[in-house]
């Protein structure tokens, strides 16, 4: 059914004027922060349902292929797209794994977007970390790379005079914002998974669980958590100069470490969306009066000249 509304809407926007470029807004009004929908926030068509205004969705033909379907919504005044699962809901069947972040993240950047949220249920790699706890990481490992390592090569973009430096993985003025609204969610609602405001994230190969093995290499490597996007929309975000903060959770121990269910991690994500859901909406409320200074450690740091040539014409190269 979800696939038939996607088509009837694609055909009805390939006939508009809005297909084949990013649309204006509403009014003009300026949209400039996005959810990209992991697994720590459930059902994805669910997304905030009863808590913010839905206004809408929309597709477009971005430089890297046709964009997901987007969807407009609103929280306390302040507007937001929101993409399920990365993109993935909208990928074509048999289509391979490798282009629907890059035409996720092209979508964002072509539409003005400076500020995004995700998150995804884990793996605890760490045997301290638990069923519902929440994990605000800071830094990453991307272990066997499978996708793109350069969004901007993959989409036809170019940000000539920009260094996206990884010293600060992700953006300091939406973590905080997140990890503060998640204090006062936990203190107002008893909830019982515990916050812990760092964490390394390791993401392996993309579709299947790891191994005992595995898990034991990465937590040598330093990893206390695991899942399969988050690298990848740290990485592209960073690339195209957007802001990322994620809220991530552990739905369950990671393989090895604790015997664990599918039916508990059923019931796991369910305890973390409605929990960090309402986290996420009030970010996204805060961030236009708390995120917004100058930020390179988020958005890359401007230069002149080249690697090899300070005094030479700035390049791609």
């Amino acid at each position: 059914m979800f696939k038939s509304l996607v088509l009837i809407l694609m055909t009805t926007l390939a006939s508009s004027s809005l297909f084949g470029q990013a649309p204006e807004p509403p009014n003009g009004e300026k949209v400039y922060i996005a959810v990209v929908g992991g697994t720590t926030f459930g059902t994805p068509l669910e997304f905030a349902e009863g808590l913010a205004e839905d206004e809408g969705s929309f597709s477009f033909e971005t430089k890297a292929g046709p964009s997901p379907v987007i969807y407009r919504k609103r929280y306390k005044g302040t507007p937001f797209y929101y993409i399920p699962i990365y993109g993935l809901m909208d990928k074509t069947a048999g289509e391979s794994d490798d282009m629907y972040h890059v035409r996720t993240w092209t979508s964002l950047y072509e539409l003005g977007v400076t500020h995004a949220i995700g998150g995804a249920t884990s793996g605890g790699i760490d045997p301290e970390l638990d069923f519902d706890d929440i994990v605000f990481i800071d830094d990453f490992i991307e272990w066997r790379a499978e996708r793109p390592n350069d969004v901007l090569a993959a989409s036809g973009h170019s940000r000539p005079g920009i260094f996206p430096n990884f010293e600060i993985p992700l953006s300091p003025s939406v973590r905080s914002i997140l990890i503060d609204e998640a204090k006062k969610q936990k203190a107002a609602n008893g909830y019982e998974g515990k916050l812990r405001e760092t964490g390394t994230f390791v993401q392996f190969a993309p579709g299947r669980f790891e191994s005992p093995a595995e898990i034991k290499a990465m937590r040598k490597l330093g990893g206390e958590l695991t899942s399969m996007n988050q690298a990848t929309c740290i990485i592209y975000a960073r690339q195209f100069g957007i802001r990322y903060g994620s809220i991530c959770s552990i739905s369950n121990p990671a393989v090895g470490v604790r015997p664990f269910t599918f039916e508990q991690m059923q019931t796991s994500v369910q305890n973390i969306a409605a929990f960090a859901i309402p986290v996420v909406l009030e970010t996204i409320s805060r961030i236009p009066e708390e995120a917004m200074d100058p930020e390179p450690s988020s958005t890359g740091d401007p230069f002149e000249g080249n690697y090899l040539d300070p005094d030479g014409e700035t390049t791609d190269v």
